[in-house]
């Protein structure tokens, strides 16, 4: 039994479980203040440009440049893209460029103060009204001074025989097709046509000084077109000197304008010395494999030796009189195969001087006409080479020259 003083505890305990809830004071709502946002600090005064700063531009100044006088050393190669591109051989690097439809021929005046691109255009590039054209630009800045329209059809391809100047520069002659061939004779002091020399049965330009030029026949003769100083021509023959049906004679074959000394090279490689006039006088043939020891080529099949080849095959330095031939190993008619090797020949001499190798076969070659030559040679994957002649030794190289169809060079 519970004493009074152990109810006590039990007594206080219940009371305050039931006390009703209402009576206990009321939870004080709590409220948040914003928070307080520090403001930005002040941005830091600009510093000056340090080494990694971006660089301030420079506004561009446009120009128009000019070609530098011309020097010995200079040459010119058609693109069959279209176009001359203008090399410096001193440093192998381009200087400019003369425009020039596809497939078109070129000639420098002597002194280089004109360019002259004879070519055929379309007003539709590739259809439409055709229209035959001499084209003169300035030798310094390349623009286009003159146009003078060609009559009949122009023949359109990039080759040196279908578009030459006589010695001095003052007559410009160009190959025609209209089917029958004729020439036309332009004057170039006055840039007018003086006349069309019909050539039938003959081809391609040969000038000789300024008093004519000469042309190749089908049937194996050339024709002598002497010239009087209104244009107009008279025409004699030489006697036949090469079979054009077994074995013709390359296009690029060579004169000296200012002589009129020529070489007529067959695909076989005989060689035809020729001084061309009004009667040209032909000199007996030589073979460039006999000159090197070798037997002589012949138009059998299977006979297979040392043959000239390329786009445009030879080169000729008058002064010396050395001849420089592309030469490759191979069959009759692989005359368009380019060459493996450079021969030089003395022709005086008819003999072999030296042979070289090339990095790949070369499709066009020239020489420079001065005391100490450069020899030029164009692959056809484009590679331009400036080789030593005495050597064979490449001192430059310039790449992707483009596949050429034509080269020349400043003096011939």
């Amino acid at each position: 039994m519970m004493t009074a003083t152990q109810h006590l505890p039990f007594l206080v305990t219940a009371l305050v479980l039931a006390a009703p809830l209402s009576a206990q004071p009321a939870a004080t709502p709590t409220t948040f203040a914003p928070p307080v946002v520090p403001p930005a600090p002040a941005a830091p005064p600009p510093t000056p440009a340090t080494a990694t700063s971006a660089p301030i531009l420079e506004s561009e100044t446009s120009d128009i440049a000019t070609l530098p006088p011309a020097g010995p050393h200079r040459l010119f190669v058609a693109s069959r893209r279209g176009g001359i591109t203008i090399v410096n051989g001193d440093t192998a690097k381009i200087e400019g460029t003369v425009n020039a439809a596809p497939a078109a021929g070129f000639a420098a005046a002597p002194d280089n103060s004109r360019f002259y691109v004879s070519e055929s255009i379309w007003s539709r590039i590739n259809r439409g009204t055709r229209q035959d054209l001499l084209s003169v630009y300035d030798g310094t800045t390349l623009k286009l001074l003159t146009e003078i329209t060609l009559p009949g059809r122009l023949i359109a391809s990039g080759r040196v025989p279908y578009f030459n100047l006589s010695a001095s520069g003052h007559r410009g002659y160009v190959l025609n097709m209209q089917p029958a061939p004729s020439v036309v004779v332009v004057d170039l002091k006055t840039n007018r046509l003086l006349s069309e020399v019909e050539t039938p049965g003959c081809g391609l330009v040969f000038p000789y000084r300024d008093a004519g030029f000469a042309a190749l026949c089908a049937d194996g003769s050339l024709a002598n077109v002497a010239l009087d100083s209104r244009g107009k021509g008279s025409i004699t023959h030489t006697p036949v000197f090469f079979n054009a049906e077994t074995d013709p004679v390359f296009e690029e074959s060579l004169v000296d304008r200012n002589t009129g000394k020529a070489l007529f090279i067959t695909y076989t490689g005989m060689v035809h010395p020729a001084t061309l006039g009004a009667t040209t006088t032909l000199d007996p043939a030589w073979s460039l494999q006999q000159a090197a020891g070798l037997g002589t080529a012949t138009t059998a099949p299977q006979h297979k030796t040392w043959r000239p080849g390329g786009r445009h095959p030879f080169a000729l330095h008058t002064a010396s009189g050395r001849l420089f031939a592309l030469m490759h190993n191979g069959k009759h008619w692989t005359q368009k195969q380019g060459g493996s090797e450079v021969w030089v020949f003395d022709i005086a001499g008819k003999s072999l001087l030296r042979r070289f190798e090339l990095p790949t076969d070369g499709y066009v070659v020239g020489v420079s006409q001065d005391a100490r030559p450069q020899l030029y040679v164009v692959s056809e994957e484009g590679w331009f080479w400036v080789i030593d002649p005495e050597t064979g030794r490449i001192e430059r190289n310039l790449k992707d020259l483009g596949r050429s169809g034509l080269i020349t060079v400043t003096g011939f």
